[in-house]
């Protein structure tokens, strides 16, 4: 470890030996008090190699009072991490340092690894090009692990984290299919995201809407009525054209409950996650690099919540048009009364209206 617990300073003890930054004097004691407790929480969480808790203590920290010490710990956390990206800035960051003079041996000892690390990043640091083919890069959203990847970096070589990472490319009228790609230090990879309508058309799920049959109508040549020995066969017809109507209808309705629950759960974990990744960033006080991430959560849920409501919608609509169908195919066997009923759907709200 670089620095030794005993040599961890803070804006409170910096004061004592003459180095640190302005912004200090202007701080409350609550203050001080408060990046002192969670500086120290992070470099006990650094020590027992909970890296994401030492991230958030210290970006609390830093949030009250600005230290090199205190992104070095981030930065270090972050690599054990596999956040290279984000460490590689940070380091950077801190090479850029100009402390004022006299400058504390653990600041200074800050300063002077960030360009070994930086060397050291420069050499493993993993690099990938994204190459979409089938349409306009310009026209196209692409994303990494479900964030969006910024659309300059569409074919050009860049910086990326190593590990197992999940692409895919959409446009308005078509998509790529999901290409995994394990990424190893110090490589050099290519992607490829083949466009097709093909596969945006199987990413799309139709739901069937319920019909009612029309009443069956007695056969026989043209003209011709029908004799006594064959009376029209039209209620028992219209029942049974009623009751598949009803069957189809709560077919819709099971699988729009079911798609509904699908969604809904998925909604849930996906805020769960957001809201834990933003407590582990330091909530209010979250770098812009973690920022990003947390928001896609928060995009996915949303997104989830929607599908699950009008899932529901569907659902519950074809569940009540089923019960109606089978409710009037029973009429049907002793009458011929026309029926006709027709769900609709408003904004909030949904129904089925038409006349027995």
């Amino acid at each position: 470890m670089l620095f030794r617990r005993t040599h961890f300073i803070l804006c409170g003890t910096l004061l004592a030996v003459g180095v640190t930054s302005s912004t200090c004097f202007a701080l409350s004691d609550e203050e001080r008090a408060g990046a002192r407790a969670a500086a120290n929480q992070g470099a006990d969480d650094f020590d027992q190699g909970k890296w994401a808790e030492a991230v958030d203590m210290f970006s609390r920290a830093e949030a009250i009072v600005h230290s090199p010490i205190h992104l070095s710990y981030i930065a270090r956390s972050q690599l054990k991490l596999g956040q290279w990206v984000e460490a590689y800035e940070l380091f950077n960051r801190i090479k850029r340092e100009q402390p004022t003079p006299p400058v504390p041996a653990p600041v200074a000892t800050a300063i002077a690894d960030a360009p070994k690390q930086l060397a050291k990043l420069d050499e493993e640091m993993p690099s990938l090009i994204l190459n979409v083919k089938g349409a306009d890069p310009t026209s196209v959203s692409v994303t990494m692990d479900g964030v969006a990847v910024p659309a300059a970096l569409i074919g050009l070589y860049h910086p990326v984290n190593p590990g197992v990472h999940r692409f895919r490319a959409t446009s308005a009228s078509a998509s790529s299919n999901d290409v995994t790609v394990d990424i190893k230090p110090s490589s050099r990879q290519s992607v490829d995201l083949v466009l097709s309508a093909a596969s945006a058309a199987a990413a799309a799920v139709p739901v069937p809407a319920a019909t009612t049959p029309a009443a069956a109508t007695p056969a026989g040549p043209p003209h011709e009525p029908a004799t006594p020995s064959e009376p029209p066969a039209t209620g028992a017809s219209s029942g049974n054209g009623l009751r598949v109507g009803g069957y189809v209808a709560l077919g819709v309705g099971v699988v729009g409950v079911g798609l509904g629950t699908v969604f809904l759960l998925a909604a849930s974990s996906k805020q769960k996650q957001g809201d834990d990744a933003f407590e582990a960033c330091g909530g209010k006080s979250c770098p812009v690099s973690q920022r990003a991430f947390v928001d896609s959560l928060d995009s996915n849920a949303a997104s989830g919540r929607t599908l699950a409501f009008t899932s529901f919608l569907v659902g519950g609509i074809g569940a009540a048009t089923g019960i109606t169908l089978f409710v009037l195919a029973g009429k049907h066997g002793s009458s011929e009364t026309t029926a006709h009923v027709e769900p609709w759907i408003g904004y909030q709200s949904a129904g089925l209206s038409g006349s027995f």
